[in-house]
């Protein structure tokens, strides 16, 4: 499952950041990594990219880097 399969409102735990480069550096750089908590807020009108929250970070991500970020959902 990735952050691009979970709900509005949905809570879960990332697993693997399966980017490379400086997008991995620049996830890294804004706490953004495997065992982080990380929330979606919402889509955007025709879910070509997501707004997340991960440890107080708001951050956009398009559908494809979404897909690359491995997370299993809380309880």
């Amino acid at each position: 499952m990735n952050i691009y399969d979970l709900k509005q409102g949905e809570t879960a735990h990332i697993t693997a950041v399966n980017v490379a480069g400086s997008a991995l550096t620049r996830l890294n750089s804004l706490g953004i990594g495997a065992g982080r908590q990380v929330t979606v807020i919402s889509f955007s009108l025709f879910k070509s990219s997501v707004l997340i929250v991960c440890g107080g970070v708001r951050l956009g991500l398009r559908k494809a880097m979404a897909k690359n970020i491995e997370v299993t959902p809380c309880e």
